[in-house]
């Protein structure tokens, strides 16, 4: 009766020692590590030239946009730390401020500048405006440093010079003559006088006024001739002054007014200019 338990018992020591002796189960693989998030990308900012729109021949408007590219969640605050310009390599000292005008994602700014009446000391003749905006931008990640170059062409307005005074009818009261006008222009660009209202003065007494349209262009650094018909009265004026017209002497003028330009370009389509010219002119027949 014992053996079939003594067997029983031997082959559950042997199992044991069976299971003993084999390898451990295999660890369940690893599970791999989580990838880190991409790291915030850092907002890009930029300043771009629009567009310069001319007020008169002595001021005008410039036009930028800032730009600033916003990837993360949250808001980007922008300061305009300080700016500078500098206008034909010399730093440009404007009475006016950069205005910021809000829109979407950018920002547009405008500065007006009074240019300078003249040439400058040493600065010679120029055609040009040329101009650098530099910009500081406090935000979250410090100062950010932007700059942007821009040109524009100059305006001057034309010039005027009496070249001669022609007698047509002299009567005693009454004596029509005509006016010889040279129109110089200095820009790079042609020109078109549209108008042109006029005094004219002969030894600081007034002779005659008028009125033209339409009157001629003048090409880029050139000249015109124009030719003015007026009438004189002589009634109120010095009888020394009506010999010296009629005996074809040199007589002082004053010839001032205010003309209308076209110039054909975006910057300044139209602008009206006053003149004030003094000179001397022979009276010929």
């Amino acid at each position: 009766m014992r053996c079939p338990f003594f067997k029983l018992f031997l082959l559950s020591a042997a199992l044991c020692l069976w299971n003993s002796c084999a390898s451990p189960p295999a660890p369940p693989p690893a599970l791999p590590e989580p990838e880190a998030p991409p790291p915030l990308e850092a907002p890009r900012y930029s300043l771009d030239f629009e567009e310069a729109r001319a007020l008169s021949p002595r001021q005008v408007s410039l036009r930028y946009t800032l730009g600033a590219e916003n990837l993360r969640a949250r808001e980007l605050g922008i300061n305009l730390q300080n700016w500078k310009l500098t206008l034909n390599g010399e730093e440009w000292d404007s009475s006016g401020e950069i205005v910021p005008e809000p829109g979407g994602g950018s920002l547009s700014l405008n500065l007006v500048l009074d240019l300078p009446e003249g040439e400058r000391e040493g600065e010679g003749d120029f055609d040009e405006y040329r101009c650098e905006l530099e910009l500081n931008l406090a935000v979250p990640e410090g100062e950010i440093p932007l700059r942007v170059d821009a040109a524009f062409p100059r305006i001057r307005a034309p010039e005027f010079t009496i070249a001669a005074i022609a007698i047509i009818k002299a009567e005693l009261v009454n004596t029509r003559f005509r006016v010889d006008l040279t129109i110089n222009n200095p820009n790079i660009f042609p020109v078109t006088l549209s108008s042109l209202s006029y005094e004219l003065y002969g030894r600081g007494r007034f002779w005659a006024r008028g009125r033209e349209r339409d009157l001629l262009a003048v090409p880029a650094r050139g000249q015109a001739e124009a030719r003015l018909f007026l009438e004189m009265n002589f009634t109120n004026m010095r009888r020394e002054l009506l010999d010296e017209v009629i005996a074809l002497g040199t007589v002082p003028y004053r010839f001032t007014g205010e003309a209308l330009v076209d110039t054909g370009l975006p910057l300044l389509p139209t602008f009206k200019t006053d003149f004030d010219r003094q000179g001397a002119s022979t009276v010929i027949k």
